[in-house]
């Protein structure tokens, strides 16, 4: 029984160590990832149109940090464009125009 009540124990306390958020997702990035299937479909980035790569590990890395404002759109584009080379120029864009506007990335500080 002490056994038992101590296990209990270490998971509260492990629990109680975590971001309150840390294992929710992330509503408004994974609403802006809806947003840009849906309104940017059926452009595409290299061969693959954005509603598949939104279970893309790179594209789902790289759109976060563009929407989190960890890099520039900039760099965004010049990743993307390395990574899946195409004429990717109008799903960029499409991308680009919903981003929501806020603070400078923290790269360019």
């Amino acid at each position: 029984m002490a056994r038992g009540a101590l296990a209990v124990l270490a998971v509260a306390a492990a629990l109680a160590a975590c971001a309150p958020d840390a294992w929710r997702p992330a509503p408004t990035f994974n609403d802006f990832l809806r947003q840009i299937t849906q309104e940017c479909h059926p452009n595409s980035i290299g061969k693959m149109q954005i509603s598949n790569l939104t279970s893309d590990p790179f594209f789902i890395n790289q759109t976060s940090r563009l929407y989190h404002k960890s890099i520039s759109p900039r760099q965004y584009v010049t990743a993307m464009n390395a990574f899946y080379p195409g004429n990717n120029a109008a799903a960029l864009d499409c991308i680009l125009e919903r981003v929501p506007q806020g603070t400078e990335p923290t790269s360019a500080k």
